[in-house]
């Protein structure tokens, strides 16, 4: 007896191979938009200028290992393991901008994958590319940045990977990852570990029944816990001296949604997007969305932002800001990846890629126009050495916010760290030294500063603080001796003003 094959219809494999088609065209796209997101962003801006903060790190570092875990401690209150990476690289490529941000350019394109990992099992794989573009977008200033940021964030995706996976299959292997990552995630950055309860949340949630694995995710914690132990005392003294690390204002309501919604405007155009499309009937959500899935993301998306903006409400804690808060982008990637990718239509994905790309570039590309971090501070001090040249006084205002009064000016610890963006760029030959920001019990110490720059023809100011204070009494004080009005010029967020004098 013969056997008919059945054939298959021919629109299926039509189907099929258009599917499949589309899908690699996308990622293509992708390919193309993530490239130009990086070397726009990452190799575009990874020789330019130091901001404050990398000026803080090429302190710390440019002395050797053993100054390295000193400052590390007595300066930033943090553990030295990043600050160790970063004399490795300069030791290896010389101190300069660089050198110093090549471990976080390794740290996010790392981080990055690890990210497509994680989309990769909670999603699917045609997800996964949109989602580590998402990432790209968010988190490009801190892979060219001189700070922990990257590599905390490289450790924090790693554990979530890890614990995953340990949650599929408790191997034993996930399970020290997940506790190695985590304690090097409290290690890299103590204050980004808030990113660890996205995780942790989902873990207990999944294992709420299973009482002997839920009690073995609780000991992993505490091991990690105890492995951090040893930085309790700089986080004791980073607390007594909050208020020098306490900058920021409480988050109004449109400074919490940007700490809530990855990349702003972009983040915020495929959130109405998506609305417009679910209502049409255009999106797939079916196994992107389940309860477990959008309570890791949730979770781990809206934790950090929200922690630090009720402890600013709460607390005279106030760091609400958004290097703070980074620890929560890679699960904003995931929530926003995932709505980008469930809209149906080709080409709608496409076109949101690229305003995806073009509001990163175009906005952080504002940012850092001139340098990283828009303090272009080798520009601003070449002009005031150019300007002042041997003879004119130089008023230089210390940007860090530890440089309270004169006092502080004074202390031997503090010396060389407060101008160390002067230091490395080229300290004016005639120069004052200035807390940063005037008050009224300057005013003595600032009368002997007149003293030595009354008589002058010009004098310059330099100074990234935006309350204008010194300029304004200055020009009053001065007012008598000085006819024609100051000049101004700026390098990004730095202000370098020159006052002409002429005795009347």
């Amino acid at each position: 007896m013969s056997r008919t094959a059945v054939a298959a219809p021919t629109s299926t494999f039509l189907e099929t191979d258009h599917a499949a088609a589309s899908a690699q065209s996308e990622r293509r796209w992708i390919l193309a938009m993530g490239a130009m997101v990086v070397l726009q962003l990452w190799f575009g801006m990874i020789a330019t200028s130091f901001w404050l903060d990398e000026t803080g790190t090429w302190w710390i570092v440019k002395d050797g290992p053993g100054e390295a875990i000193q400052r590390a401690f007595s300066w930033s209150g943090q553990s030295p393991l990043f600050y160790l990476i970063e004399w490795a690289a300069g030791r290896l490529f010389g101190l300069n901008e660089i050198s110093l941000r090549i471990p976080s350019v390794l740290a996010m394109a790392a981080a990055t994958f690890f990210l497509y990992r994680i989309a990769e099992r909670l999603y699917d794989r045609a997800s996964a590319p949109v989602v580590a573009f998402v990432f790209l977008c968010a988190a490009s200033f801190f892979a060219v940045d001189a700070r922990p940021y990257a590599l905390a964030i490289l450790c924090l995706t790693v554990a979530t990977w890890a614990l995953l996976r340990w949650l599929d299959s408790a191997r034993p292997t996930d399970c020290v990852l997940f506790i190695a990552a985590g304690a090097l995630t409290v290690y890299s950055h103590c204050i980004l570990s808030l990113g660890l309860a996205g995780g942790i949340i989902y873990g207990v949630a999944v294992l709420w029944r299973q009482r002997k694995r839920l009690a073995h995710l609780i000991l992993m914690v505490l091991a990690i816990a105890v492995i951090c132990l040893p930085l309790m005392p700089e986080l004791l003294r980073f607390y007594a001296t909050r208020s020098s690390h306490t900058f920021s204002a409480r988050p109004g309501a449109g400074e919490l949604l940007t700490g809530l919604i990855p990349g702003s405007l972009a983040g915020a155009l495929v959130l109405i997007v998506w609305i417009w499309m679910a209502f049409r009937g255009d999106t797939g959500q079916r196994g992107k969305f389940t309860r477990q899935t959008m309570l890791l993301i949730g979770s781990w998306a809206l934790f950090a932002p929200l922690f630090l903006a009720l402890l600013s409400a709460g607390t005279d804690i106030h760091l609400f800001v958004s290097r703070y808060y980074s620890s929560a982008l890679p699960g904003q990637a995931l929530l926003i990846g995932a709505l980008l990718s469930s809209i149906r239509p080709s080409a709608v994905r496409k076109l949101l890629l690229v305003a995806l790309a073009a509001m990163s570039i175009f906005g952080q590309g504002r940012l850092t126009l001139r340098s990283h971090g828009n303090e272009d501070w080798s520009a601003a001090m070449e002009f005031v050495r150019h300007e002042a040249g041997s003879q004119a006084p130089v008023l230089l205002v210390s940007g860090f916010a530890e440089a309270a009064d004169f006092a502080d000016l004074r202390k031997p610890a503090l010396r060389d760290i407060l101008f160390a963006p002067e230091l490395i760029y080229g300290e004016p030959a005639r120069s004052i030294r200035l807390p940063r920001g005037f008050t009224a019990r300057d005013t003595a110490d600032m009368e002997a500063v007149v003293r030595q720059i009354e008589n002058e023809p010009r004098f310059y100011l330099l100074t990234e603080n935006p309350d204008r204070g010194y300029e304004n009494w200055l020009a009053g004080r001065l007012a008598s001796r000085c006819g024609s009005g100051p000049m101004e010029q700026t390098f990004g967020y730095i202000w370098v003003t020159r006052f002409v004098c002429e005795k009347k």
